[in-house]
């Protein structure tokens, strides 16, 4: 990515925010606030939000005479987006039931909660959610005279990285703590800006959402979550009604927020659809709906196509029925990413017209990998955690993105092993020197894509062979699953793998022990390597 065209977009969107300082004042009256800029249709036929953006000076949480509030801050309901006039004020249609929220500017913070969850959002539920089997909101009351969103000022630097945990899934509080120790612990004091739930935060069971919420705020950094399919009411009667509880703990299922140079969107692509025909149950859908597309729409139109864009959401985009529109709104940014989760593997998409995509190059769609791996399944490992792995062969674990002034990067880390550790070599211990010709070698690499190269040499010295890649299952998945075949809950059944490379080793390998060296090469010419021996006997090895 062009290093100039992000350096002066961060400028730019800083200059403007010190600029809505100097312009605004300390007073603002309620009695006769100022117009936002931009008017929603129908105002008239709805109630109106009204209430201010301003830099907390103290800390305190309320607007006072000190603080400084903010011209051309971006607020929503959700459909539409108007910005703060001269003195911070905004007023915006909510309807009961309703959400207003501020959208983050870069260089300022909204305030967090006990649990690190981003606390940038109204609900109005005058009476509350109906009665369901996981608690929603409490009743709001009347709709207040002022709505007020407090930021905080803050650092964020062109370079930085943020956390994405793909669906935890925990089913119980034993599977929090499985959490817990499997990938939080080791992540306390970690630099990141702020993290990511990509959906599936729980597994049915919202009462989780507390333990896990106390989980990962010991990572210490602010946290953002996606929704996912099972995170939802799913004994709502509307589908207005499927997303109470998330609400009442997280807020809005979809929003956007700026950090350094990047601009962030987070959507809900979990429809529900209510039985049309008797004996007929009601079932998810993976599908955005018209009002959510109206809103990025207008959030995408306020941002330069210059900007990075990175898109979250919990089903990987394929999967999703409107698709086509959402492609539509990106299909003119040459800086967009999406990333999701649901699937429980690992995969490096590159989206063109054959999959309905028409930018000027290809999309890049990311489907992270899962801290809850095959759903804390198989044998205990030595932490007494289930090993886990996910069904394409790869280890459960976390991602780190990272961004710069040349875009971005992913890295795959495997939970509780070294982050060296990128990739595994799968291929007998021993084999007869008559036969080595015949003996298969399989290498899965944990973030590899259509775009990595793989190769392997024997001993020290020789030359590299390049492994062709492939799409079936991870033979070491296969094998594990039949080890494991006993074990409560089971493993998930193998599945094609997005990042496997196989070959066969040289004929006429001599008796005695040899290194297999592998290497491969990312799409950012990143180098990783993992080694293996291998014993070559004289006469045939018995079965």
């Amino acid at each position: 990515m062009n290093q100039t065209t992000f350096r002066n977009s961060a400028v730019i969107c800083n200059t403007l925010l010190l600029l809505s300082i100097a312009l605004s004042t300390t007073a603002c009256p309620a009695q006769s606030p100022d117009l936002p800029t931009q008017k929603p249709a129908n105002q008239a036929d709805r109630q109106l939000a009204k209430g201010v953006v301003y830099c907390d000076l103290n800390g305190d949480g309320k607007y006072n005479a000190g603080d400084s509030a903010f011209v051309g801050i971006k607020v929503s309901n959700g459909t539409d987006i108007v910005k703060t006039g001269r003195r911070g004020r905004y007023e915006i249609p909510i309807e009961d039931g309703g959400c207003v929220f501020v959208i983050k500017p870069n260089g300022y913070r909204t305030p967090v909660d006990q649990h690190q969850l981003p606390r940038f959002f109204y609900l109005h539920k005058p009476q509350g959610s109906p009665e369901l089997k996981y608690k929603g909101s409490e009743p709001s009351g009347p709709l207040p005279q002022s709505i007020d969103f407090p930021l905080y000022r803050q650092k964020e630097p062109e370079d930085f990285k943020i956390l994405l945990f793909g669906d935890p899934q925990p089913r119980n509080n034993t599977e929090v703590d499985y959490i817990s120790h499997d990938v939080v612990e080791e992540l306390i004091g970690n630099d990141s800006a702020f993290g990511v739930t990509l959906g599936d935060i729980a597994f049915d069971n919202l009462n989780t959402f507390k333990t896990i919420n106390q989980s990962i705020a010991m990572i210490g950094i602010p946290w953002y979550n996606v929704i996912g399919n099972h995170d939802i009411n799913t004994d709502a009667k509307t589908r207005k009604l499927i997303n109470e509880t998330f609400e009442a703990t997280y807020g809005p299922s979809y929003y956007s927020f700026d950090y350094g140079q990047v601009h962030f969107v987070v959507l809900d692509n979990i429809d529900w659809v209510m039985p049309t025909e008797e004996n007929q149950q009601a079932h998810y859908a993976p599908r955005f709906g018209k009002r959510q597309l109206a809103f990025l729409k207008k959030d995408l139109a306020m941002i330069a196509k210059s900007r990075m864009l990175v898109v979250l959401m919990h089903i990987p985009i394929v999967s999703v029925g409107d698709k086509e529109e959402f492609f539509d709104l990106i299909k003119s940014r040459p800086y967009c990413v999406s990333v999701s989760g649901h699937t429980h593997d690992h995969r490096h998409l590159f989206l063109g017209k054959k999959e309905g995509f028409h930018g000027a190059k290809k999309h890049h769609h990311i489907v992270n990998v899962t801290v809850s791996g095959s759903w804390w399944s198989g044998a205990l490992n030595d932490n007494q955690i289930p090993h886990s792995t996910m069904a394409d062969g790869a280890p459960n674990g976390y991602s780190i993105m990272s961004f710069d002034q040349d875009g971005y990067k992913l890295d795959f880390k495997a939970a509780g092993r070294p982050a060296s550790e990128q990739l595994r070599i799968h291929l007998p211990s021993k084999a007869c020197a008559r036969k080595t010709g015949e003996v298969p070698i399989w290498v899965n690499v944990y973030n590899g894509s259509e775009e990595s190269q793989v190769e392997y040499r024997i001993d020290r010295g020789s030359e590299w062979i390049e492994l062709t890649k492939t799409f079936e299952p991870d033979p070491y998945f296969v094998e594990l699953s039949k080890r494991d075949k006993d074990v409560e809950p089971k493993l998930a059944g193998p599945r094609n793998s997005y990042h496997l490379w196989k070959g066969t080793l040289p004929a006429g390998l001599a008796p005695g022990a040899h290194l297999i060296e592998v290497k491969t090469t990312d799409r950012h010419g990143r180098v990783y390597q993992a080694h293996r021996s291998l014993r070559v006997t004289e006469k045939p090895i018995e079965e």
